[in-house]
This record gives structure tokens, sequence and C-alpha cells, in this order.
């Protein structure tokens, strides 16, 4: 982690990535918004979000439909001409499906794993800036910092005595030719419970309304030493916990990916 970054709340800005996911590969017929980061692992740069946020109407209907939207990451960089943000899409996105079998001759519909990441090339052709951070009136983040990749280094398991933070974008609109949405901060969550899966449940100190969350999923959740614990995927207002998947998890899948690229490159030389 960078000398400069002073708090773990400047650290979640620097690192948190805004979505914007479309229907056409112009990147004009938005038809949802969400978090994701950049994360250096194994010598490989990923890009991980929410399967959800990245494939909206696949878990709107419970199935794979076998089409893909187009995933695109706000750079921050104004233009005066068009909405007020460069895009970069992000392609060749990995999604996991668990399968259980029955039998030779039936099996249950796949369960939907809300994880995704894409591999990605170590540079782009802009770069990723953040918009401005305020909190009581004090400026915790200027406009125009260049973001940050989290490193594997930071990846921790969420522990009884941790306080975690989850911080983003919500309430999305677009007026005229800007992007108009509302920075929120999620701080002193502690872990609740686990759930079925092994995912961890958080508490917050303030009762859940979704539509204050609704942008957060895919997003990187913190711990107060600004390790990273894992990435926020759903909310509940009703038992008031947030649902966040561990980074073991997620680095097991990425394994696995690293893994196929690699048996696909052997192939590809042999």
């Amino acid at each position: 982690m960078a000398e400069q970054i002073k708090s773990v709340f400047e650290f979640a800005w620097l690192t948190t990535q805004q979505i914007a996911v479309t229907s056409d590969k112009e990147g004009t017929n938005i038809k949802g918004f969400g978090s994701g980061f950049f994360l250096q692992y194994r010598e490989r740069l990923f890009f991980v979000t929410a399967d959800h946020v990245a494939h909206p109407d696949d878990f709107e209907v419970g199935i794979r439909l076998g089409k893909d939207d187009y995933v695109w990451v706000f750079n921050n960089k104004n233009s005066t001409t068009e909405l007020a943000t460069m895009l970069t899409p992000i392609g060749g996105i990995y999604y996991f499906d668990k399968m259980d079998f029955n039998d030779e001759l039936s099996f249950e519909i796949p369960d939907m794993k809300d994880i995704a990441f894409a591999i990605l090339p170590n540079s782009f052709k802009a770069p990723f800036l953040t918009h401005e951070l305020k909190c009581d009136d004090e400026v915790i983040v200027a406009p125009g910092r260049e973001k940050v990749i989290v490193k594997s280094e930071c990846i921790a398991e969420l522990s009884k005595e941790d306080y975690c933070l989850i911080e983003g974008c919500v309430h999305w609109d677009i007026k005229g030719v800007r992007f108009e949405r509302c920075n929120a901060i999620y701080c002193d969550l502690r872990l609740n419970d686990f759930d079925c899966e092994g995912y961890y449940l958080l508490e917050p100190t303030i009762p859940v309304v979704y539509k204050d969350w609704a942008g957060l999923s895919g997003g990187p959740v913190y711990n107060d030493k600004c390790q990273l614990i894992g990435m926020a995927i759903s909310v509940s207002e009703v038992k008031d916990i947030v649902r966040v998947v561990p980074m073991k998890k997620i680095t097991n899948l990425m394994d696995m990916a690293i893994r196929y690229e690699e048996d696909i490159e052997g192939a590809m030389m042999s």
C-alpha cells in the first residue's frame, strides 16, 4: 500500500471501481450499475465483480440465458461533449455454476455462483481516476487522483474483532450530459455469522435500506487494517445483514481460471 494513503476510507475509495452494464457494445444503452476492483494476483491482473452485476438478466430469471451484456469501468476522465466520463470495456469475463448430479439421468438446475472476473492486460489506454469523496464537509479524497490496484498481499480472512468498511456509489441517474451519483460509506460493520456457503454475514450499525446499497454489489470489503476480506454481493432489509464473499473463495476460482488458461496456452504451443 502506498505511503501517501493515510486511512482505510481513502484506500477503499482509491480501489473501488464503478461499473456500468449495457446491452450494446457502444456503451450507450445502460441497464445497470455496480462496483468492482482490480486485483494483482499470481502475477496476473484481474478485474473482480459480482456475477449478478455482469449478468443481471440471468439472476433475474434464475437461469443462464446464454447471452452476455457489456461491462464497462468508469475512468472518471471528463469530457465536455459526451457523458462526463470515459468508459473502459472489460471483456473475457469468467463466471461459474455448480451442478449437483443426482444420478446418470437427471441433475438439479445449476447453482449460479455470484462471482465473476476477467484476466486482463497490465495496461490501459486511459487511467482510472477518483471523483471527490467528502465526509462531514471534509475532503477525504480529491477528484482526479489515479486509482490503485489491490495487491494480493492485502488479502486476509475476517476475524470477530474486525470492523469492516464498504464504499461506493448509489442512486445513479443520468441528467443531461452528466452522471449523477451519491457517495456511500458504510463503516463499523461486524461479523454476525456465516451462511450455509461459508459467506460472511455482516451487521451494519444502521438498518439496511436496499436502495441505499444498490450499486455497491461487487465492491471490495476491507477491515480496519486496510486488508481485503471479501466482495459485497447482497443485503437483507429483513435481517439487516450484508452478505460478503470471502476472498479465499474468489482466489480459489482464480486459480482454476489460471490453470485453464495455462492448459490452453500449452495446447496451442504443442
